[in-house]
């Protein structure tokens, strides 16, 4: 592989990932939303999606470590977003779910990012939008392709 064709790649990743991060992600704390980071959000969206997980589980996910989730999982459930549960077939091991209340602040969370990227987007036509969730898509399959590949390995 080229080494000067994937440095370009790497310097447009990260700065894809800083615009991402201030455009899309933006930490408001207004009608009444918790602030969090980027990972309690994923922590929730992961929970959501697969039901209940071990803190492990979740850090392999998204690419923490466990002493960092540990961190994270508290302050989710000190705002009782998540709850601990203990296996049924294993005590020694702990779940985390989604509580009620996690859900339903999700949901809002994401009604709210709807609405403000509805109007980062705003100026852009139906063909430039499609241009756009194709691209995301496009993407995000070859960061799959390339997790995938890993765990080949």
């Amino acid at each position: 592989m080229d080494e000067e064709k994937l440095g370009e790649m790497l310097d447009n990743l990260f700065l894809l990932y800083q615009l991402f991060q201030k455009n899309v992600l933006k930490y408001k704390t207004s009608s009444g939303r918790i602030k969090m980071s980027f990972a309690h959000y994923l922590t929730l969206i992961i929970l959501k999606e697969r039901g209940e997980l071990s803190i492990s589980e979740i850090g392999n996910l998204i690419g923490m470590k466990k002493q960092n989730m540990t961190y994270l999982t508290n302050k989710l459930v000190e705002d009782g977003l998540i709850q601990r549960l203990h296996d049924m077939s294993d005590r020694r091991v702990i779940k985390i779910a989604l509580t009620g209340k996690g859900d339903e602040y999700l949901d809002k969370w994401r009604k709210n990012k709807i609405e403000e990227t509805k109007e980062d987007f705003s100026f852009y036509n139906d063909k430039d939008m499609n241009e756009i969730c194709r691209s995301i898509e496009n993407i995000k399959q070859v960061f799959l392709r390339i997790d995938n590949g890993r765990k080949n390995f």
